[in-house]
């Protein structure tokens, strides 16, 4: 908390530098908080109960003209804390950003957001549900510190660039290496969505490649996405590559309410003279289900079903209830 007052106290100086030099000021609050109950049904012992699963609170000042900043603090979860620490809640710096923006470009930097996932996060619209695919399975993070620069060719074809630190946005630590990431947004038709991904990243000498392609159609009745994502060289380890796919849909019953489900599945290769696919403990599939209904535009509720389950036969399946709420503003 004493590393995050003096970066709040400097963006309030900001704010009032920005505000002394235009006659229009506007900004807005951020917060969004995802919280849930949920219950393990091969045993409820384990994994049963109320979960406080993110807090982010912040402020977006808009001066006016083409600058502005936003600021995020995140309250972490102690299931992110390291093997062995005291379980404690914690804040941290989620976004610490300058924006400069036009009708056709924008530039991003700081700690600001990152392009893996959010496109596909956005079409969705459950991420207070469950984490996306690469979150999950660890390709990346939504927030690192560096620079991201998009551009709008026109209402069909964006394309975005970026170069970040790689460490995401509560580990970030100098070093030599940096993550550069490009990607094209196609959007020929209102209900149709394309998006194309990739990012680089040397360490230790070894290429970490990552590719990421995007499909989705969404009218007022259905929603249906799907993805395939690969990366190379996972855990710093030449040969260990992943690839899986991850698909979502929803049928829209009334105005606010809809039965959506989602499918992961995730699968690593053989390597060298190994019989058995080197992540094949961690291999297998993701299954959700269940029905949002919408109690306002600021909050939601998903009641829903998420089952794991491995490829491994020596590990075993989990089950579980939950029943997901979402605020925010």
């Amino acid at each position: 908390m004493k590393k995050i007052l003096p970066v709040l106290f400097l963006f309030v100086l900001f704010s009032q530098a920005a505000h002394g030099q235009t006659t229009e000021s506007n900004g807005k609050p951020i917060a969004e908080i995802f919280t849930d109950f949920h219950v393990n049904i091969n045993d409820t012992s384990k994994h049963t109960g109320f979960d406080l699963n993110r807090a982010y609170f912040g402020y977006h000042f808009i001066p006016g003209g083409k600058i502005s900043g936003k600021v995020i603090i995140n309250i972490g979860s102690p299931d992110d804390l390291a093997s062995g620490a005291v379980p404690r809640r914690y804040a941290y710096i989620r976004e610490a950003s300058l924006i400069w923006s036009d009708e056709k470009l924008t530039v991003s930097a700081g700690i600001t957001g990152t392009k893996i996932f959010e496109f596909q996060q956005r079409f969705w619209g459950k991420r207070y549900v469950a984490n996306t695919y690469q979150s999950i399975n660890g390709y990346g993070f939504i927030a690192d510190l560096g620079v991201v620069v998009d551009y709008k060719f026109s209402d069909i074809l964006k394309a975005d660039l970026s170069v970040m630190n790689g460490e995401g946005y509560s580990n970030l630590q100098l070093d030599n290496n940096v993550r550069t990431s490009a990607g094209l947004t196609i959007t020929p038709a209102q209900t149709i969505a394309l998006r194309i991904y990739g990012d680089i990243q040397k360490m230790e000498g070894l290429w970490q490649p990552l590719f990421v392609a995007f499909a989705g159609f969404k009218n007022d009745l259905i929603t249906i996405g799907g993805e395939i994502s690969y990366k190379s060289n996972i855990d710093l380890v030449q040969g260990h590559h992943v690839w899986g796919i991850s698909s979502t849909g929803g049928i829209n019953l009334t105005e606010k309410m809809e039965l959506f489900a989602r499918y992961d599945y995730i699968s690593s290769v053989v390597t060298g003279d190994d019989i058995e696919k080197w992540n094949h403990l961690k291999d297998g599939s993701f299954v959700i289900a269940g029905l949002q209904y919408v109690l306002s535009p600021n909050a939601k509720i998903a009641l829903n079903y998420q089952g794991r389950y491995p490829y491994s036969p020596l590990d075993t399946g989990i089950d579980m209830i939950f029943l997901n709420a979402l605020f925010k503003f």
